[in-house]
């Protein structure tokens, strides 16, 4: 991937830098060598731990096209795990999430502890030097931090909190840990996931992309904060006092989060988690998006609207809440028109590298530049 003509465009100042090379949004080599540098060798967002409160729950999904499980153990502690039999290779869990006492195979009947511990093997007494201690579950670097679930494949990233430096003290007005999940969607988009997080952290497109609907609402960002870690986070103030979850000025909105004080409580913070998280923290509610990609042109994304648990408590919650939910499904379903027509335009034999409005996409600048380091770095 060094040999990939344009990456040097892309590094240095927002108002000089190229977009990235047309290919990296389509070609199947690109998206392999992704799989190695990008997906497997640093911290991927992998849920959040409100999802498992109790012992046995668990979630299983995709991490660079290989199947993961994070579990809770009767311990309390969470737990990724390959999620492939030892035994000759079975998917233990499908994708989704549950609730098991062990983790059962459903091939061979393989039985396995909440801590990944071998604990049933039938009919393998008669092989010779069998250890049912060699024959764990595989387990994967993870942690969480603020609530999110992060994974490393290879092992060989680093200190998470390394990845996140500065991330916890920049949203701690927010309290990420403490939000709780009220809705959640999932789907797919034809397009490459690089895309469907860019549009979500860039202001150009906003007054033609949404003009009817919440185009208007925003003033110009902040430029972006210098931070250290793996993520770009940008705020910016709301053009009227007021939420931005809700379109008809005619429904309710929610009280304020906890703790946001002066500019912070009427604007949003728009923050993306390199390479799969991504989120709008803003006044009343969290707009979380984590995607997976599943080929170099298709993405399954993971959508979530977190609120203040004790705010979920009010009466009425439920009413107001779908009034949030229309106005991201609304957003969502304006902004996959404009990605799918993308991607078959930067497909295009004649698509070349582009340039950046300074003042309106430098998060997204940002993430090329990070993204180009990582894939032009000799192996």
């Amino acid at each position: 991937m060094s040999a990939v003509v344009g990456w040097d465009k892309v590094k240095g100042p927002v108002e000089t830098a190229y977009t990235l090379p047309p290919s990296c949004y389509f070609s199947p080599d690109v998206y392999a060598s992704e799989r190695k540098r990008i997906f497997s060798g640093g911290w991927v967002s992998f849920g959040r731990a409100e999802d498992l409160g109790n012992a046995g729950e668990y979630f299983a999904s995709m991490v660079a096209d290989t199947p993961l499980v994070a579990v809770r153990g009767d311990d309390g502690e969470i737990r990724v795990f390959a999620n492939t039999c030892r035994h000759r290779g079975m998917q233990l869990l499908s994708e989704g999430r549950g609730c098991v006492r062990q983790i059962a195979c459903p091939f061979h009947g393989w039985g396995y502890a909440l801590d990944g511990a071998l604990t049933a093997a039938p009919r393998m007494k008669s092989s010779i030097d069998f250890d049912k201690s060699d024959f764990g579950l595989i387990q994967i670097s993870s942690a969480v931090r603020e609530g999110f679930i992060f994974v490393n494949l290879d092992g060989a990233a680093g200190s998470v909190d390394d990845w996140l430096s500065g991330f916890s003290d920049l949203h701690q007005p927010w309290n990420l840990e403490a939000l709780r999940t009220a809705s959640r969607r999932e789907f797919t988009v034809q397009c490459n996931w690089k895309l469907f997080l860019e549009v979500f952290n860039e202001y150009y497109h906003l007054k033609k992309v949404h003009p009817g609907t919440f185009g208007s609402l925003y003033q110009d960002p902040d430029p972006p904060e210098p931070v250290t870690g793996c993520f770009v986070s940008q705020f910016g103030e709301h053009v009227k006092k007021g939420s931005v979850g809700v379109l008809a000025k005619d429904h309710n909105e929610l009280p304020l989060l906890p703790g946001l004080t002066g500019r912070l409580s009427n604007g949003t913070r728009y923050s993306w988690v390199y390479p799969n998280l991504s989120f709008a923290a803003s006044r009343d509610a969290l707009w979380m998006l984590e995607v997976t990609p599943i080929g170099p042109t298709e993405t399954q994304v993971r959508m979530r609207l977190m609120f203040d648990a004790d705010v979920m408590q009010l009466k009425g919650f439920a009413a107001t809440l779908a009034t949030y939910e229309e106005r991201m499904q609304i957003g969502m379903a304006e902004d996959i028109v404009v990605l799918e027509a993308q991607q078959i335009g930067v497909s295009s034999q004649f698509a070349q590298q582009g340039r950046f409005c300074p003042e309106l996409e430098p998060s997204v600048h940002a993430f090329q530049e990070w993204y180009a380091e990582r894939m032009s770095a000799v192996s």
